[in-house]
């Protein structure tokens, strides 16, 4: 018997797809304008002025907006408007427990890659060169992008897309946290050395891998490291 196509479902079974990119990028510069103190945590962010700001229809900034909301670097929203979160201590160590839940599945993944010859470990030199120049000219913003830059590299290598995407939802957020002045680290030369040698343990890894409570405690130490540097820097 002859093989028929299914029937498509009509209405709204299939919404006319939304322009993802642009929201992202719109949500992307909210957050920047929220990391870099241009809106401080209780402002009000409007649809209507972000439209006119950014030149855009309301459409992407109201997605966007919605974007933000639901991952908690909003508050309010509906007919109450939105306001930008306030980014204090619990906040911080809540992003901080949920980031190292997942960039331990994260390396898990991509060194399992990185030794099956899947992925090459090597392209986690692009954000140390990226954190090198930043340190050379003093540019913190372009230190903590490189940061950034270096574990969604190591994201990527994981090809763990479920993690991959909680991953990228925090993201915004530890742009924002260590971008406040109180966890600027002075000293971004040491920033990319310690990002050098935790590079080297994972090359370790690869050639010797260890159980996944290694992986924890290594990337712990790791990020508590950076964090300690900051405060040390800052004091």
């Amino acid at each position: 018997m002859a093989h028929k196509d299914p029937i498509l479902p009509t209405g709204d079974a299939f919404p006319q797809p939304k322009r993802l990119l642009l929201t992202d990028s719109i949500a992307d510069s909210i957050a920047e304008a929220i990391s870099t103190r241009h809106l401080l945590p209780g402002d009000r962010v409007v649809e209507t002025t972000l439209a006119e700001r950014l030149g855009v229809s309301r459409v992407p900034i109201r997605e966007a907006l919605r974007v933000l909301h639901a991952q908690g670097i909003l508050t309010g929203g509906s007919h109450k408007g939105y306001r930008v979160a306030d980014f204090g201590p619990e906040t911080t160590q809540q992003v901080f427990e949920v980031r190292l839940a997942l960039e331990t599945f994260l390396l898990r993944d991509a060194i399992r890659n990185w030794r099956d010859g899947l992925e090459d470990i090597n392209a986690l030199e692009v954000a140390i060169e990226m954190m090198k120049r930043a340190a050379k000219i003093g540019d913190v913003r372009a230190s903590l992008v490189a940061d950034l830059e270096f574990h969604r590299t190591i994201s990527i290598a994981s090809r763990n897309p479920i993690t991959s995407a909680l991953w990228e939802a925090i993201a915004r957020h530890v742009l924002i946290i260590f971008n406040f002045e109180r966890y600027r680290d002075k000293n971004l030369m040491a920033v990319a050395e310690q990002h050098r040698d935790f590079m080297k343990f994972l090359q370790r890894q690869i050639k010797t891998p260890g159980p996944e409570n290694v992986l924890h405690n290594a990337l712990e130490n790791h990020m508590l490291l950076i964090e300690r540097s900051r405060r040390r820097s800052n004091a």
